[in-house]
């Protein structure tokens, strides 16, 4: 539930490199969005809440190994064919990516069965946090290599279509205005710049309040039914 409107901070944005920029919207989102369902998971939950908690839960796997496939199969490449000397460190990064694998699986498996079995809500709640645990440490070191691929791949459009997620506009807005919720202003601006124009006029036209809805049910409750 962002109060940021993305039209009013432009001015604000410094010149940071793209990949740096995405990488920590996405680690916020991450980590906010997995200590708020450790929180909400915690009590019962409407059915209707249910049913937005499960498919924010995939959403947020989508979004988690979409950025491990673009930094193993595209980002990191890019930068061992420039500087041969760092192929260390990105097969220390695909590893831990790869050992993402079993607790993501955990996480997808105990949601399905949840729409199912309204009783396995604290089932959930353990696998979720054993990935919020194991995922820690894999931002860290991932934030951490950020500047470095910047810095190695140069910032320009080149490195811009590297770095980008690609997708429609409505897509873009979706994943943008998820990324923006509760994010420092200054990093907001700096993603906002950069968001092709499109799905910015999506974003603050037609798609804002429905995902404010959306949130406000998961993050605060409501929904008909008896909570389980």
């Amino acid at each position: 539930m962002t109060s940021l409107d993305p039209g009013s901070v432009s001015t604000l944005a410094p010149a940071i490199a793209a990949h740096a920029v995405i990488t920590d919207a996405l680690h916020h989102a991450l980590r906010r969005d997995l200590g708020r369902l450790t929180r909400v998971l915690g009590e019962p939950v409407t059915a209707v809440r249910r049913g937005a908690l499960i498919e924010h839960i995939g959403f947020l796997l989508d979004q988690l190994q979409a950025q491990h496939r673009l930094l193993d199969e595209v980002s990191w490449p890019a930068v061992t064919t420039a500087r041969p000397d760092l192929l260390d460190v990105a097969d220390r990064v695909r590893t831990s990516h790869r050992e993402l694998a079993t607790p993501i699986v955990d996480v997808a498996a105990a949601t399905l069965e949840w729409r199912d079995h309204p009783g396995r809500r604290l089932t959930v709640l353990s696998v979720v946090r054993e990935l919020e645990s194991a995922l820690r440490p894999v931002l860290d070191q991932d934030a951490e290599l950020a500047g470095l691929i910047d810095d190695v791949l140069g910032f320009g459009p080149a490195t811009e279509q590297r770095t980008s997620w690609s997708g429609a506009p409505t897509r873009i807005a979706r994943r943008t205005f998820w990324l923006l919720d509760e994010l420092d202003p200054r990093q907001a601006a700096v993603l906002a710049r950069r968001t092709p124009r499109a799905a910015m006029w999506i974003l603050r036209n037609g798609f804002s309040g429905a995902y404010n809805r959306s949130s406000y049910l998961m993050w605060t409750g409501g929904g008909t039914g008896p909570a389980v």
